[in-house]
């Protein structure tokens, strides 16, 4: 068994995928000023990953609310963007392109038992 860090970069070819665990939405959601509007769908994740892509890091929190160690901070940077973000989130399960960026959440396996596939 070969466990990885959280982030975790992979090169696939010419494909560049970051993995990274963290509830994202929630504590965006639970440190926001303003509420963002709720779409038709209802869609809070795809605020949430504009905001991550828009501000280059995974954690675009204060570091009052999400302390960094910064001698890794370098692992947290989007810049370039990746071909796949994949966000390990207790959210229902989304797939959205933004800024030629799959941002992909596989939603919780628990329920329901589900996975994604990315190509």
């Amino acid at each position: 068994v070969m466990l990885a860090s959280n982030p975790c970069r992979m090169r696939f070819f010419t494909k560049e995928i970051v993995f990274f665990r963290d509830n994202l939405v929630s504590k965006m959601r639970r440190n926001c000023l303003i509420e963002p509007r709720q779409d038709s769908n209802g869609q809070l994740s795809s605020h949430a990953i504009k905001t991550v892509l828009d501000q280059g890091h995974l954690s675009p929190l204060p570091l009052s609310t999400s302390p960094i160690y910064w001698q890794h901070d370098h692992a947290l940077r989007l810049y370039p963007f990746p071909d796949a973000l994949i966000c390990g989130d207790r959210v229902e399960q989304y797939y959205e392109t933004y800024e030629e960026c799959d941002a992909i959440n596989p939603g919780p396996f628990s329920n329901g038992f589900n996975f994604v596939v990315y190509r």
